[in-house]
């Protein structure tokens, strides 16, 4: 793991990147014997300001070499804490970063960095939400075949506002005050509550375990990033870096400055696609309106609103048997003490019917004031009134 961190780095841009060599003819199945590589803990403000060493563009550099190794190289360090990362001043007086302990790693095929650098992209450059919902099909963050619909409203909502953020440089909304956080969730409730709603009740989105060393290893970095520099912020370090990613994206720096050009004119493969192919496709939905006329077709719609009025109605049926059944047991067992005395076994089976009896009257008050209670509760807060 060591060995291929290091060969990874190699670059001139990344002299500044160093781990420590290996002697494999002195290293044992139990003992690693290593290059030793002295430095000053990352997060040691005071020393590295001693050393005559800038604290931001060591945050800067820790960002990107995590970004380089998570959209390149596609193996990473899941464990960059401080005790794992120190900091070291080069021959030219710039600040170097020296990597610890590679006993926590993990990697993802081309697939993922391919989806991962699309994300980046659809989300910085573009501000598409279907660009963005694909790349996350292909990190296997998004189940296919979900409701791309309510994906995408919210997906661009969410977009437009991070644009927003990084364009006009305001706070992001983690840094706004718990007022203002409740008052832009009852905006985007009403909005697009519906949609959320839909969202939760689908569960579209997966959590590979990979990306939950991915996660650890980002909050790490923005902790130390901001023990280095308190304007350290990882989402916009993020955006120039992306320049460098331009190959990844569909294969050479040429082919992506192209197609993003023809994109925004217009001439793009798939408009010229588009452009021939036109005739089938009218072709193909008057076949199609044809077959509905006809009664072929028998057209699904979904109704979020139908869906949640069938929800609060089975609630309530439910409630209504469990009403019914502590009537019946209740009933029951009363005839059988003013009638059946003399009856074999009539002792036992009254308190097993009375018994019933309360258990199916106690669910009644419980449906009723707490389970449906909550639904009209959990409705609301979206911002969608029970009817």
């Amino acid at each position: 793991n060591c060995d291929r961190f290091r060969n990874n780095f190699e670059q001139a841009k990344f002299s500044h990147i160093r781990a420590p060599k290996t002697y494999h003819k002195l290293t044992t199945d139990k003992v690693l014997t290593m290059e030793y590589c002295p430095g000053i803990k990352i997060t040691d403000v005071e020393s590295i300001q001693k050393a005559g060493l800038d604290p931001a563009d060591i945050s800067k550099k820790s960002a990107e070499s995590f970004l380089e190794q998570l959209c390149r190289h596609g193996f990473f360090h899941c464990d960059p804490h401080p005790g794992n990362v120190a900091v070291e001043k080069l021959s030219n007086g710039e600040a170097g970063l020296i990597f610890y302990d590679f006993g926590m790693m993990d990697e993802f095929g081309p697939v993922e960095r391919k989806g991962l650098v699309d994300f980046f992209f659809a989300l910085y450059y573009d501000a598409d939400a279907k660009d963005t919902c694909d790349a996350l099909e292909r990190l296997g963050m998004l189940r296919k075949g979900a409701d791309r619909m309510s994906v995408e409203k919210v997906g661009q909502d969410f977009i437009d506002r991070f644009q927003d953020t990084l364009k006009s440089g305001n706070q992001w909304e983690a840094d706004l005050s718990p007022e203002e956080k409740k008052k832009l969730n009852r905006q985007r409730r009403r909005e697009l509550g519906e949609d959320f709603l839909s969202l939760n009740a689908d569960s579209p989105f997966i959590f590979p375990p990979t990306w939950t060393f991915v996660l650890k290893a980002f909050f790490t970095l923005d902790g130390i990033g901001k023990t280095l520099d308190p304007k350290y912020d990882l989402t916009r370090l993020t955006q120039p870096y992306l320049k460098d990613l331009l190959d990844l994206k569909d294969g050479n720096a040429f082919q992506t400055t192209l197609t993003r050009v023809l994109k925004r004119v217009g001439w793009r493969p798939v408009d010229f696609d588009m452009a021939i192919t036109q005739p089938r496709r009218v072709a193909k939905i008057e076949s199609i309106v044809t077959r509905l006329d006809k009664g072929e077709l028998k057209p699904r719609v979904r109704a979020a609103e139908v869906e949640r009025m069938i929800q609060r109605n089975q609630l309530v049926q439910s409630n209504i048997f469990s009403a019914v059944l502590s009537c019946l047991f209740l009933n029951s067992a009363v005839t059988i003490t003013t009638l059946g005395t003399n009856m074999v076994g009539a002792k036992p089976l009254t308190k097993s019917l009375f018994a019933a009896a309360v258990m199916f009257g106690l669910r009644v008050p419980y449906g009723f004031f707490v389970k449906l209670r909550k639904l009209d509760e959990y409705n609301e807060r979206f911002g969608v009134a029970a009817k």
